[in-house]
């Protein structure tokens, strides 16, 4: 079996369908533990980075600051390197997004109604009901806001997944064996093609990471195709254009680095 990538509402039991998922399928689940856990021993966790693992606060709106970046890099390398293994089910952090040009990754999503996962947030958090529903639909907004300004998409829209499941009508163990029968289909199964694309998402994180630990630089884009490395952002001078390049150049098993990198000070004012 692939990849599966599960987003879903504050309350609509995402985390949950995950781990009943991994237990029937015997699949790695890699959620918010196994990112903190991956992570640990490469930085000292902040309060904001906390807040871009738990895909709530400040943290995930605002990734102008240097530092919220570089740990955004290195999430999004930790992430993709779990996928490259296959046989695996990743929670929430745009991976549908991050993975949707790759063929054979089944992308789901859970929903339910407002007022049975405030509910249900209510129980499980002891909070009052209204709380709980402020809660639901301010975390809710916050992952679409971030997914919109790093991805250009929208996280509500059912077009961006394979499989919405209404967890307001189906149980844990109807939704797993679903998803699980779905995964099943030849149309799910690893390729020679969506292995080298998850090969070159890996090999852009890997450069994307190394970059913006050295560089100042900003709406830094970068793809990977065996082997051939394009850039593009926007950096303050002309000589960190050139270090850019030098940069991405030694990262392992880049080939060559095509750089469309501009020189912008006054852009950079303005762009994450």
């Amino acid at each position: 079996m692939g990849i599966i990538t599960i987003s879903g509402e504050v309350g609509a039991w995402r985390d949950a369908l995950a781990q009943e998922i991994c237990a029937r399928g015997r699949l790695e689940l890699v959620d918010r533990r196994t990112l903190m856990d991956a992570v640990q021993g490469l930085v000292d966790l902040s309060r904001d980075e906390h807040q871009l693992l738990a895909e709530q606060g400040p943290a995930m709106l605002d990734l102008g600051h240097r530092r919220r970046r570089v740990f955004t890099a290195l999430l999004e390398l930790v992430m993709l390197q779990y996928a490259q293994s296959g046989n695996a089910v990743v929670v929430g952090r745009g991976a549908n997004f991050l993975l949707r040009l790759v063929p054979g990754v089944l992308r789901a999503r859970t929903v339910a109604p407002l007022d049975l996962r405030a509910q249900r947030i209510a129980n499980e958090q002891n909070m009052e009901l209204e709380r709980a529903r402020q809660l639901a639909t301010v975390v809710d907004q916050q992952r679409r806001t971030y997914v919109a300004h790093l991805f250009g998409a929208d996280w509500a829209s059912p077009l961006n997944y394979d499989l919405v499941l209404n967890m307001g009508r189906l149980s844990l163990e109807q939704a797993a064996l679903t998803v699980l029968d779905l995964a099943s289909h030849d149309d799910f199964a690893p390729s020679s093609e969506s292995r080298r694309l998850i090969d070159g998402l890996v090999l852009a994180a890997r450069a994307r990471r190394h970059l913006v630990e050295e560089l100042d630089i900003h709406a830094l884009e970068i793809e990977a195709v065996d082997g051939v490395l394009s850039l593009a952002g926007y950096v303050a001078s002309y000589e960190e254009g050139k270090r850019a390049r030098a940069l991405a150049e030694e990262v392992q098993g880049v080939e060559r680095v095509e750089s469309a990198i501009e020189v912008s000070p006054t852009l950079m004012k303005f762009l994450p």
